[in-house]
């Protein structure tokens, strides 16, 4: 039996993650690196209480959470995890990093804007997670209606109003709206996903309440399809987007393409782990379309996985 000189913990969600993927995971690592002994532990136990033997933290560690545990910390060694990271804070790393992004500022209330620097249309979004996350608080204006109808679909006491909104320059994805996730562990995509609109939008035409009403992201109202895409342009975008906050683990890039143009734009790259939808229970639904095992076989995502922790462990375990 080989001798075992380096941990790796998983920290688990059940709500994020099937423990199974883990333990599937866990037996490559070992299989590849027989030195790496892996353990899964809750996330919401205390260290103490999480059934690890006592000896295990004598060996140089490392711990990886996709989303921040309410309970567990390692007693020792590097730590890597998700966490929530405000949309305005992402739209300036990416900047400072060149990646590619629509123009986006915080919205002041009871400003307008200028239609020659905008264009005719933008995207009005609050920062809130939990308000963004299936597209449907996402807002196409009229640009020069934009002090107007702000208070509108946000006025004062909307959960929204508690943290940043935000105005983005709309970038035209086409008739059929259509956006890309690319799920990247670390630097190295897992999946590549096109989700695209199966009804047509409707015209960019009528007056600024009619705007109002037409869906902009392609995620909206559940009426969209999912297509595991090989689209090498959308993929190096998206590894240049997960390297701009490289102490998280796991990041869901969202990137879309303009239509015209072919120009692509990252819109987000939801840091904070709810994103492993091989088993997630948010992307449940979208696994009657897209099965698991399609996801996991499209990259070969366990084997991916599997490299990429037992290389991490092996040269940064602490």
């Amino acid at each position: 039996m080989t001798e075992k000189t380096h941990n790796l913990v998983f920290v688990n969600h059940p709500t994020g993650q099937e423990r199974r993927d883990f333990d599937e995971i866990a037996a490559k690592i070992e299989a590849v690196a027989p030195g790496i002994k892996c353990y899964i532990v809750p996330h919401d136990v205390l260290v103490e209480e999480a059934g690890l033997p006592t000896d295990i933290w004598a060996r140089p560690a490392l711990t990886v959470a996709f989303q921040w545990p309410e309970k567990f910390r390692p007693e020792r060694g590097v730590f890597y995890a998700g966490r929530p990271i405000n949309k305005h804070e992402q739209m300036h790393k990416f900047a400072k990093a060149k990646v590619p992004i629509p123009t986006t500022v915080a919205y002041e209330f009871g400003r307008a804007l200028d239609r020659s620097v905008w264009g005719d249309f933008v995207i009005m979004k609050p920062t809130r997670f939990d308000l963004t996350s299936q597209g449907d608080a996402v807002f196409l204006m009229r640009t020069q209606s934009v002090a107007q109808l702000a208070t509108q679909v946000f006025p004062l006491g909307h959960p929204a109003r508690t943290a940043s909104v935000l105005i983005q320059r709309f970038v035209d994805t086409g008739v059929f709206l259509e956006s890309f996730r690319v799920l990247v562990l670390f630097d190295t995509p897992l999946y590549c996903m096109k989700f695209r609109r199966r009804s047509p939008r409707a015209p960019l035409q009528g007056g600024p309440e009619e705007i109002l009403q037409i869906p902009v992201a392609s995620t909206a109202q559940d009426d969209y399809e999912h297509i595991l895409v090989m689209d090498a342009e959308v993929i190096a975008l998206a590894r240049r987007a997960a390297e701009a906050m490289p102490a998280i683990p796991l990041q869901g890039i969202d990137i879309i393409r303009e239509v015209g143009t072919g120009k692509l734009f990252v819109l987000e790259n939801n840091p904070g782990g709810n994103t492993w939808h091989f088993s997630s229970h948010m992307s449940a639904k979208g696994r009657r379309e897209l099965s698991r095992e399609k996801r996991i076989e499209q990259f070969c995502a366990w084997d991916v996985t599997a490299k990429v922790l037992a290389e991490r462990v092996l040269n940064e375990a602490t």
